[in-house]
């Protein structure tokens, strides 16, 4: 079974004022796929157990989405992910933390964003934590209070829970204490949109992330989930975007307006703005090699326009050149 049903919660602050068995209206979401450290699983194993540090949040169905392997990959590499699901099968059958785990697997390659999407579909509860394989929890948070928070206040949409302190740096352009009668957990708002370990809702996905993704070039299968919102939500060099708020604040003005749809993309982070944030940490899983187990331009999608290199030196889609892996994991907080 995959869980429980989809509930919609009450809305509205007094409603939501005990949130009994919160935990139902939750699914853990992990995103995989092949990487060189298949067919190990002590991350997966890891990650799984850091989810004792937050009260309740075990007791949370969990869903795995496993991507389709490149065919391109060596023979070796293809016999190891399969390995990889085998062992997490029997983790799912004996390992106390992999208890209420759905697992979800793709017969082909989807890449990063369509995989996530995948994930969401499978989803049956109104929220979500969504992660990445390589992402294990370090300290505590209120999943409790924020999930009140979110009921009470429909447009915090998109709570990341961070790698780094909450400042204006690489992804987050702006940061600012976000507060009011309703929300229950220190929050800040940022002008970044990133896919590192955030709690959101399924219906935000099928509203505004995966058509967000859809929309953009090649249907989007080119793109990491971030792309696809992140440069929307910025509107480089034009105005009425995040990237005009940056702007504004470089110029000395206080207190500039936020974008007209900042609500609609509803991002925060956990924690107060300039606090040290750092509630996840990034194990890699590859190490230096290609993201994708291969040399050279190895996007599976690597064709037309947009070919920068990202990840490693594969092709990232986003146009320009964005360094390689850990210039960009600085850039965007991870």
């Amino acid at each position: 079974a995959r869980g429980p049903q989809r509930v919609t919660p009450p809305r509205g602050a007094a409603a939501m004022s005990e949130l009994t068995a919160w935990w139902n209206l939750l699914t853990l979401v992990i995103t995989t796929s092949p990487v060189p450290s298949n067919p190990d699983t002590s991350v997966l194993r890891l990650i799984m157990s850091r989810w004792r540090l937050v009260p309740d949040l075990p007791r949370s169905a969990k869903l795995i989405q496993f991507d389709g392997a490149n065919p391109r990959l060596p023979a070796d590499r293809l016999r190891a992910y399969d390995g990889f699901k085998r062992e997490v099968r029997e983790l799912v059958s004996a390992n106390a933390d992999f208890a209420r785990t759905a697992l979800s697997m793709s017969d082909e390659l989807l890449f990063a964003s369509h995989n996530l999407a995948a994930a969401v579909h499978a989803v049956n509860t109104t929220y979500m934590l969504v992660s990445q394989h390589d992402y294990v929890l370090t300290r505590p948070f209120d999943a409790r209070n924020l999930l009140r928070t979110m009921a009470a206040v429909p447009t915090v949409r998109h709570v990341r829970l961070n790698v780094r302190a909450n400042v204006a740096r690489g992804f987050d352009s702006h940061v600012v204490n976000f507060t009011g009668p309703s929300v229950r957990v220190p929050l800040s708002k940022t002008c970044g949109w990133s896919d590192v370990p955030h709690v959101t809702t399924r219906r935000y996905y099928l509203d505004v992330a995966i058509p967000n993704n859809r929309g953009d070039h090649d249907h989007g299968k080119h793109k990491f989930m971030e792309e696809s919102n992140h440069y929307k939500m910025m509107r480089n060099f034009a105005p009425g975007g995040c990237w005009a708020l940056k702007q504004a604040v470089a110029k000395g003005e206080t207190n500039p307006p936020w974008p007209d749809d900042f609500d609609r993309f509803g991002t925060y982070l956990y924690g107060w703005a300039g606090e040290r944030g750092t509630y996840m940490e990034h194990r890699s899983l590859r190490g230096d090699q290609p993201q994708w187990g291969l040399d050279g331009p190895s996007r599976p999608f690597a064709r037309g326009r947009g070919k920068a290199r990202g990840r490693g030196g594969e092709a990232r889609g986003r146009g320009k050149a964005r360094g390689r892996e850990r210039g960009r994991r600085k850039g965007r907080g991870r």
